[in-house]
């Protein structure tokens, strides 16, 4: 790096606003070198007080230092940046000041991050990038990434790139993976590797035959090379008579300068020399003149501009033909030729022989004025096509294809747009139908584009001129010294925000919604507002302003000014409807301007008929603000304005209403002008920053904001915010509309830990001084004062019809008052959704003495639902509970609960020890009909700051599993025995401690005189690591001390028995269900149980664990419908149509669908809350299986077929499994189903296996899960399932046995495949079986032992099979009842 003579590098990075990544890594190196980056990174230590010379000395180092560092980033800024750390007056400030500006925090690098690797994930090698470019790309990428906080190792790069290159790279890329350890490859290694191989590829490439180039002209035989005449040519070329000079050597008799010499390759003056040519007699012919062939008509082709011995189509001439391609359906562009240059800068030209023809091939210098405004008129390219985006005025993007070069090359086609061109007298024109092809060098104009649209070239004075239709001259292309036809274009390049945001004219023209530069340039020239600082007027133009503000040519006033004071004359109009509708449901505004002041008022309104209304709050407020009282009122005829009422409120005030002529909005300019200036400004603003069209009425307000602060022709260096005010407005506080900003959340309305910033939306201004802000996410439109602006970024709109129907806007003050803007009952206007009838809706008579509900209003027992949705909600912090009674006696009751367990002493906090904070959460508990039953809160400990070894050790706390809970209730049912419940008070509060843990003071109940003690917990607090365990060992030495035994095979199940007496207790955390066939025994022991901790007798079972306990003639119904109907509103289905089955006969779902993929988010939700459901549920077993199966890419067919589950819901919604009561003595012991659907996932062909064990008629173990291994039979599939049945069906016995519920016998397993049975029980005869894996040979073993008892039936009695496939409707319904699956609605 050069450096000058203070050791400073000459070339310093300069920072523009986007490239920080790669200017703070440069700057990292340089201010390194110069000794100063730890200055800039730790500051300056401060001089400590009365210093002495050594310290001195050591900081008048240090301050040269940062200086020299402050220095260096002051010259690597550009003007514009430069202003923000101007100020600064250290190096680390000054960093500091860019980097969060720039870098952004570390949200926002999460949200870049995310984006990177979506970018990451779809990069790929393009068919003609090269392996340097393409590895720079990914580098760059990479390094992008990193800077965001990614990992990425030199290996998973390497992956990568040899996953993402071009596929005539396979073979290498294979060799390599073969070859090479990936973990220890470089990247420089890998990059060499491939360069070699695409070097050699390129070499044999070029040595294929001429096929690869375009525009040949092929020579004939050498003695027939011209169409005759007498005279020689040293090329073999024959003229006519006559005798002249022409550059084209083609008439007249005489020299050539067109020499050309084949057989010298490096003769560069192409020597060719003619004689005679084309001509009459005489000296000269045609040739010693320039002849106008324009409008001569050719006799054999009949068209303009040459003679019919000169015609292309003519048979006999042959001096020149075209090389046909291939492919003509195939849209190809014909402009690349051959390049050879010389060691003299001049190209040469190559002969071969092809096909023993002699063929020219026409070459092109490689010249740099190629990349500039150049435009290259060319024959052989089949559309207009440019590299540069940023001449297109618009672009269609929808647009893809390719464009194939003459080398075979191709380059991908990224849209089709307009071009927008200066003509010579100043006034603009459009090229359109010009394809955007990024990375394109050259711009080309298609001659055969130009030809369809009626154009008419003419070749002549070796120049290329196009005409219109009307003689006039377009465009003149002489040509150039490599003999192509070049053309200069004014081409006016489009200037958008991303690009002008550093250019300070630029930014106060979008800052002031698009004013033109004029008008910019006069604000500050003559003073008159304040805080715009000069304005150039540039030599671009506006995108936006060109494709919104475009209009007829004005009509000249005829009515003139004569209002000589404010209100004296004020006009006004009603623009609309505009098609899409405010958040608020308007569709009009109305515009009132004072003549004097040209001061303008907008009112946003529904209707036109809310004009009256409008005008008469108008009047009020402007003759308070000016004190004078309003004359005329000018409008046009609109029915709006000349209604009796109107005109009746006009009258009685004394304003002298003046109504416009018809069919002359001339007469009513003022108003009719500033409109179309605001749907300008509006469109542009809009248009901008890719806003939706609905927030049209923030940007009209803004709008008219900005235009009483701009200058206007009536006014004489004045704003009409001055004229109106006589108060110069400043306008330093105008930023970008749309622009991206960082709202302060105040400290109110947010935790220690939140963001103290939150992005939004710059949509306006507020009169109070503030900014108006959008909240895209959750549509609500915050004023604020503390607000940073981001003016060159703009969020990201996926407008969905969902956001654009939303029925309210919320208005959110900094003070959280709130004010909501009500949408009219039609809802949203937008273009795009369906279309509803306007008229009014009458009642039919015979319903005057009813009530009328909405469907929405009524459940489905037909009972009115009113709704109260923030009645019972929780409070979010302490001081909120503490207003009110409820919440302040249950913090109470916690703290009383905590004391009398004896659970903490408040001590002082010893030296080395740290105490965990503790915080009060709040639950309502409400029943399944939604009534609340208890004001619940709880003291909770950050557990979360624990550490494991030395707060903890062991967490693991068992509960009792689901399947335990359905056989004990199905027991109890069967016996007639009833089933209690308990919950146990603060349970974690009885759990002792092993460990010395410290907790703060509860907010809001801390100790008077004690402020700095803590308390040390005796006992486990809620929220610690080891609560559960504590309590679950506390829990299970009671019971044991009170004669209860703990299964082994579930350890969340206790059992009592002594002689015929019987209990059994599930142990879940804190809630106890409890059954047995002594209930004096029963309620004994829940007074002992209730005597040792304080708890709630429940009563009988009613709700559980989520589930509705349901007691009716014929046993119990497990049912989850509360559950069920959450989920159906959650998901917005509580208003579908229901369905008989919840997946389609014979569904499959293909994971590598090519249809659109859906939220993956929402889809696994939904999943998620089928899946619990499925607890009472078994016929939803197999459909949520097989939608889980996909929840990693879903489909929209995915979707489909969740939500076809969510509608058998609805029509299913109090459906659940019954457990019947035994009304004789026959009762069916365990027994089970097994069945299997062989191959039935096309994908891989795996089996789907299924069972369900029952006791007696109820279901209490169900499964479907698809099968590890590829079965090669239906034999094995089912023996397979068998197994994997066997598995589940020793556990249940082992627990029944425990329970005293079952003798110890074999099992009954029933199995629909009779080879499969017995592969079971004769090994020896299937050698068939030898490949199956160990662990599927365990049921073998178990019916060896008699475990089991294998028995056969039928595929129409096989209760297992809805668990495998999905069923007709007949017979799904079927099997859906032999499981006992029942409507619990429908049972007393």
């Amino acid at each position: 790096m050069a450096t000058t003579n203070g050791n400073f590098p000459a070339n310093f990075p300069v920072l523009d606003g986007r490239n920080y990544d790669q200017w703070s890594m440069k700057m990292k190196a340089i201010l390194g070198y110069q000794d100063v980056w730890d200055l800039v990174v730790n500051g300056l230590d401060l001089l400590p007080v009365n210093p002495t010379a050594a310290q001195q000395a050591i900081y008048r180092d240090a301050k040269k230092k940062d200086c020299k560092g402050l220095c260096i980033l002051h010259q690597c800024v550009n003007q514009a940046i430069f202003e923000k750390i101007a100020r600064s007056e250290t190096s680390k400030a000054a960093w500091d000041v860019l980097a969060s500006s720039y870098a952004g925090d570390q949200k926002l690098k999460k949200v870049r991050l995310q984006t990177l690797r979506r970018q990451y994930e779809l990069l790929g090698m393009e068919e003609s990038e090269t392996i340097a470019t393409y590895f720079t790309r990914v580098q760059t990428m990479t390094n992008q990434m990193q800077s965001c906080g990614e990992t990425l190792s030199d290996e998973k790069i390497v992956e990568k790139i040899l996953r993402s290159v071009h596929s005539r790279f396979d073979h290498v890329t294979v060799a390599i993976e073969e070859s090479k350890d990936l973990s220890t490859l470089k990247l420089e290694e890998l990059q060499g590797s491939l360069e070699a191989h695409e070097q050699r590829m390129n070499e044999r490439k070029s040595v294929k035959p001429s096929t690869e180039q375009a525009l040949m002209a092929e020579s004939g035989n050498r003695s027939r090379d011209s169409q005759g005449g007498r005279g020689r040519s040293r090329n073999n070329y024959r003229g006519g008579k006559g005798r002249g000079n022409n550059c084209n050597s083609n008439s007249g008799r005489g020299n050539s300068s067109n020499n050309y010499n084949s057989e010298q390759k490096n003769n560069s003056s192409e020597n060719y020399r003619r004689r005679g040519g084309r001509g009459g007699r005489g000296r000269g012919g045609r040739g010693g003149r320039k002849t106008d062939k324009s409008h001569i008509q050719c006799y054999n082709c009949e068209k303009y501009g040459h003679f019919a011995d000169e015609c292309y189509s003519n048979p006999s001439h042959t001096d020149a033909r075209l090389a046909q391609e291939e492919d003509e359906k195939e849209e190809i562009l014909l402009m690349a030729v051959e390049e050879e240059i010389g060691d003299d800068g001049v190209e040469e030209v190559r002969k071969e022989k092809v096909d023993i023809e002699e063929v020219l091939y026409m070459v092109t210098v490689k010249d740099e004025s190629d990349h500039g405004d150049n435009w290259f008129l060319d024959t052989g390219c089949s559309t207009h096509m440019s590299g540069k985006k940023e001449w297109f005025v618009e672009i269609d993007f929808t647009v893809k294809s390719r464009v194939r070069f003459a080398d075979d090359r191709t380059m991908k086609v990224e849209g089709v747009g307009k071009v927008m061109i200066r003509k010579r007298d100043g006034s603009k024109c459009f090229i359109s139908g010009v394809l955007y092809v990024p990375g394109m060098k050259s711009n080309l104009l298609s001659i055969g584009q130009l030809l369809e649209k009626g154009y008419k070239m003419v070749l002549e004075d070796c120049a290329m001129k196009v005409y219109d239709n009307e003689r006039r001259l377009l465009i003149k292309a002489n040509l150039s010294k490599n003999r192509t036809f070049k053309a200069e274009l004014d081409v006016l390049v489009q200037q958008c925000l991303a690009s002008t945001i550093d250019k300070e004219e630029w930014l106060w023209h979008f800052r002031y919604g698009h004013l033109n530069f004029t008008d910019l340039n006069r604000l500050q020239s003559k003073g008159i507002v304040k805080g715009i600082p000069h304005i150039k007027v540039p030599n671009d133009v506006c995108g936006e302003c060109i494709k919104s503000k475009m209009s007829r040519n004005s009509f000249n006033q005829n009515v003139s000014t004569r209002s000589k004071r404010k209100l004296q004359v004020v006009f006004s109009d009603v623009c609309g409807p505009i098609q899409h509708m405010t958040p608020g449901g308007n569709k009009y505004f109305v515009t009132f301007i004072d003549e004097f002041s040209r001061k303008l008022w907008i009112y946003l309104i529904k209707r036109k008929s809310d004009v009256i209304e409008v005008f008469k709050k108008f009047k009020v407020s402007v003759e308070k603000q000016c004190g004078k009282n309003l004359e005329i009122l000018r409008t046009d005829g609109g029915g709006e304005y000349v209604s009796a009422e109107f005109a009746e409120f006009c009258e009685k005030e004394g304003i002298t209403h003046e109504v416009t002529p018809p069919y002359t909005p001339q007469h009513n300019g003022v108003a009719e002008r500033k409109n179309r200036t605001l749907l300008n400004m509006v469109r542009s603003m809009l248009k901008s920053k890719k806003l939706p069209k609905y927030l049209w009425g923030e940007a009209v307000n803004t709008a008219a904001y900005i235009l009483n602060r701009s200058p206007t022709r009536k006014l004489e260096n004045i704003t009409p915010e001055e004229a109106w005010t006589g108060v110069k407005p400043s306008v330093s506080h105008l930023r970008v509309f749309g622009s991206i900003c960082y709202r302060h959340v105040p400290d109110q309305l947010r935790t220690k830990l939140d963001d103290k910033g939150e992005m939004m939306i710059l949509i306006g201004y507020h009169s109070t001084g503030g900014y108006k802000l959008l909240n895209p996410v959750n549509n609500k439109i915050v004023i604020s004062r503390d607000v940073v602006v981001d003016e060159s970024k703009d969020w990201e709109w996926n407008v969905t019809p969902e956001i654009e129907k939303q029925n309210q806007v919320e208005l959110q003050l900094e003070d959280s008052d709130t004010v909501t803007v009500q949408e009219n009952e039609t809802g949203e206007g937008s273009a795009e959704g369906p279309r509803r009838s306007l008229r009014q809706r009458q009642v039919p008579q015979r319903l005057n003495d009813f009530e009328l509900l909405n469907d929405g209003a009524i459940n489905d027992e037909g009972e009115i639902v009113h709704f109260a949705l923030l009645a019972e909600s929780e409070p979010l912090t302490v001081e909120e509970a503490m207003q009110n009674k409820k919440w302040i006696k249950a913090m109470n009751e916690e703290l009383n609960s905590i004391e009398k367990n004896n659970t903490w002493e408040l001590v002082e906090l010893p030296k080395n020890k740290k105490a965990i904070g503790v915080k009060w959460v709040y639950k309502v508990k409400v029943n399944p009909k939604g009534e609340v039953v208890r004001y619940k809160a709880r003291l909770v400990a950050r557990g979360f700051l624990q550490r494991q070894g030395i707060d903890y050790e062991e967490v693991f706390a068992p509960v009792a599993r689901l399947e335990t809970v359905r056989v004990v209730v199905a027991h109890a049912s069967l016996r007639g025995w009833k089933l209690h419940q308990l919950d146990v008070k603060s349970a974690f509060l009885n759990g002792d401690l092993q460990e010395e843990v410290y907790i703060d003071q509860p907010p809001g109940f801390v100790v008077k005189g004690s402020e700095s003690k803590v308390f040390k917990l005796r006992k486990a607090l809620y929220g610690l690591k080891q609560a559960p365990r504590a309590w679950n060992m506390k829990i299970d030495k009671s019971l044991t001390n009170l004669g209860f035994v703990k299964c082994r095979s579930e350890h969340g199940v206790y059992v009592k028995s002594g002689g015929e007496d019987i209990m059994m207790l599930c142990l879940y955390v804190d809630d106890l269900l409890l059954t047995g066939n002594n209930e004096a025994k029963v309620n004994e022991f829940k007074k002992n149980l209730m005597d040792e901790f304080d708890m709630t007798d429940l009563g009988e079972l009613s709700y559980f664990l989520g589930i509705e306990f349901k007691k009716c003639s014929e046993g119990i119904v497990l049912t989850q419908q509360k559950y069920a109907t959450d989920i159906l509103h959650r998901f917005n289905m509580q208003h579908c149509n229901s369905a008989e089955t919840p997946a389609e006969a014979g569904l499959w779902l293909d994971r590598d669908s090519e249809e659109d993929l859906v939220d993956a988010t929402e889809f696994r939700r939904i999943v998620g809350a089928l899946r619990y459901l499925c607890n009472t549920r078994p016929d939803l077993v197999f459909s949520v299986g097989l939608i889980s199966r996909v929840m990693d890419r879903p489909r929209v067919s995915h979707l489909n077929a969740a939500k076809r589950i969510l509608r058998y819901v609805k029509g299913t919604i109090g459906y659940g499994i019954l457990m019947p009561i035994n009304h004789s003595e026959n009762t069916r012991n365990l027994y089970g189903y097994t069945d299997a659907d062989w191959c039935g996932d096309k994908s891989d062909r795996k089996s789907t296996a299924g069972f369900v064990f029952l006791i007696d008629s109820a279901p209490i173990s169900w499964s479907s899960k698809k099968e590890s291994v590829v079965a090669l039979s239906s034999c094995e599939a089912e023996y397979i399932a068998a197994a994997m049945g066997a598995c589940q069906a020793v556990w249940l016995d082992t627990l029944m046995q425990e329970l005293k519920i079952k003798e110890e016998g074999p099992v009954e397993l029933y199995v629909d495949n009779k080879s499969a049975i017995k592969l079971a029980k004769h090994p020896i005869a299937h050698g068939r079986s030898k490949h199956i894996e160990t662990k599927f040979h365990f049921i073998r073993d178990q019916v060896a032992k008699g475990k089991f008892k294998l028995k056969f039936c039928r595929s129409e009695d096989q209760l297992a099979d809805i668990f495998t496939k999905s069923l007709k409707s007949e017979t799904f319904k079927k099997q859906r009842s032999m499981l006992n699956i029942v409507d619990s609605r429908k049972l007393a």
